[in-house]
């Protein structure tokens, strides 16, 4: 399964991001965050494979036990090369701009 995470679509600060990805990644499957955009089914029931999208980045990573116990400790943070940006906004244009797509998908 691919999992599609957009930093986007939340103006929380990096602190409260690093905590709240921390907590998703501790149990991700059967909960859901506001940066969740997609969830692909690619037929691999065995791995879950992570896009996140930030700072004009994206990082891709396989959910290994190893990367899901660094990602539960530290939040997505643990496995970025750079220094995102602390502070957010828009996401509440972004989410006012989405009302106004369809609700199928092509």
């Amino acid at each position: 399964m691919k999992i599609v995470m957009d930093r986007n679509y939340c103006d929380a600060a990096l602190s409260f991001c690093a905590r709240c990805s921390a907590a998703y990644f501790r149990r991700p499957l059967g909960t859901d965050r506001p940066c969740i955009v997609d969830v692909i089914d690619d037929g691999d029931e065995e791995m879950l494979h992570f896009v996140l999208l930030t700072d004009g980045r994206e990082l891709e990573f396989d959910l290994t036990d190893e990367i899901q116990e660094g990602l539960a400790a530290e939040g997505w943070e643990f496995l970025a090369d750079f220094d995102p940006g602390f502070f957010r906004a828009g996401a509440a244009q972004r989410w006012r701009e989405l009302s106004h797509l369809p609700a199928t998908h092509d």
